[in-house]
């Protein structure tokens, strides 16, 4: 840390909570080292990717996440007369400013066996549930106590559960907005999250900006918010799970692949590259 500071008596304050360890710290640093400070401190969204903020000590996994300034002595003022709202600004060229430093727990990635994300970004998860009724034929079916054909007109319907897989992307500079169009309603190759290849279907993304100042004047820098929806529909039987791909027949009875002739009802995609920034 090159900027000078000093931690004011009381600090910190620590918080454990249901959402992670939390913390507040309190500084006093000279008023015009303010943006060099909060540079140092959650660092520049230039170098973002490679720069994280500043780790809360001996917690490797909590790290800065906000930073207020006000002045430490308000009576420090610089006498001055403001004349333009937009370009003039209180200064306490001699005064010093009170540095208040919010950490929270920051995972890089919530699940383990789920996507590689980037140095400097996370991947938070989130999974919620649904189902479908989708009707069979009664054909192929028997009676298990007596092994006689049900009727042709027995109404025969599965409940199929569909799980939402909600991973979120933060802190992306560059999206890939290509690979997202090229990917979306496609089923997975290989497994992801636990979810066998054909039981995953990419629904698409939502996209928010989130902007990051360098602390410099001129335009902020901004990065993305990327949250990412699959719906994973694995039809359990026997021992086996089918996917997105699958229908079910009567002869033979059972679950099968669907092709027109020319390939699958959906393409299958590798989805480790919508986790991979674009090229600037």
């Amino acid at each position: 840390m090159s900027t000078p500071f000093q931690e004011l008596s009381g600090s910190p304050v620590e918080y454990y909570t249901l959402d992670g360890f939390r913390a507040r710290r309190q500084f006093l640093i000279a008023w015009h080292d303010r943006d060099a400070f909060a540079g140092e401190v959650l660092g520049l969204a230039a170098d973002h990717g490679d720069r994280t903020p500043a780790s809360y000590p001996g917690k490797s996994s909590v790290y800065a996440a906000r930073i207020r300034f006000q002045p430490f002595d308000p009576h420090s003022l610089d006498v001055q007369s403001l004349a333009d709202l937009a370009i003039d600004l209180n200064g306490y060229s001699a005064g010093f400013a009170q540095a208040t430093v919010d950490y929270r727990t920051i995972n890089p990635r919530d699940r383990d066996d789920g996507p590689e994300n980037e140095a400097g970004t996370q991947l938070t998860y989130r999974m919620t549930f649904a189902a479908v009724e989708e009707p069979i034929t009664p054909r192929g079916w028997s009676w298990a106590d007596n092994s006689a054909a049900v009727p042709d007109d027995l109404p025969i319907v599965k409940a199929i559960p569909i799980t939402e897989h909600r991973l979120t992307w933060h802190q992306v500079v560059n999206p890939p907005w290509g690979t997202i169009r090229q990917l979306q309603g496609t089923v997975n190759s290989g497994e992801m999250l636990g979810c066998p290849p054909g039981t995953l279907l990419f629904i698409g993304a939502e996209a928010n900006k989130l902007f990051r100042s360098t602390f410099e004047a001129g335009t902020s820098n901004f990065c993305w918010q990327i949250a990412y929806l699959f719906r994973e529909k694995a039809i359990k039987q026997g021992s086996q799970s089918f996917g997105w791909n699958h229908a079910y027949r009567d002869n033979p009875p059972g679950w099968a692949p669907l092709t027109n002739g020319t390939g699958p009802l959906y393409d299958s995609s590798d989805f480790a590259p919508l986790f991979q920034s674009a090229n600037p």
